[in-house]
């Protein structure tokens, strides 16, 4: 076959893409943009470490996390969904739109962090399910002390140790 006859019989053919308003719908099991509930994210940073292309990038501040991903980067195999322990991150059905630079559509969410019930400072986020997964009976105690920021944490279990031990005297001579 010459080239003469494969570019006359590709231009007979016509076009094999389909343009964007006519293309084919994905299927079921398509992976598409990551995304993120902030009312749901524990900013544990499983996500980050277990991505493969550096497209999630978790920042802690004061009070709050910035969660930012890339769908420049991704490569959509979707393991930081299937490890995110409190399902915080989903991904979408369909493709995204399309970009022209690296980081062009990047988001960030910021999950701020709720308030210690003891002295109002910002404490970690914490789901009752990860408490359930890791303990078989759960406290009230320690179901009140994960909401606590981790200095009023510390008070709390210094001060369960005191009661455990007999008082301060304990402690005290036991460290010695």
């Amino acid at each position: 076959m010459n080239i003469f006859n494969l570019v006359t019989g590709n231009a007979l053919q016509g076009p094999q893409t389909l343009r964007f308003p006519n293309r084919h719908v994905p299927t079921g099991s398509y992976r598409g943009n990551v995304t993120m509930d902030p009312t749901k994210c524990l900013t544990c940073g499983i996500c980050a470490h277990v991505c493969v292309s550096a497209a999630i990038e978790l920042t802690q501040a004061e009070g709050t996390c910035d969660w930012t991903y890339d769908p420049a980067r991704c490569t959509y195999c979707g393991r930081c969904v299937d490890h995110c322990p409190v399902a915080a991150l989903t991904q979408a059905p369909d493709r995204g739109p399309s970009y022209g630079r690296p980081g062009e559509l990047a988001e960030t969410v910021t999950v701020v962090y709720p308030s210690c019930p003891e002295c109002g400072k910002p404490a970690l986020p914490f789901d009752d399910a990860i408490l359930a997964a890791a303990f078989k009976d759960v406290s009230a105690q320690l179901h009140e002390r994960v909401h606590l920021c981790e200095r009023c944490r510390q008070k709390a279990t210094v001060s369960a140790l005191k009661k455990g031990f007999g008082g301060a005297s304990d402690i005290e001579r036991t460290a010695k």
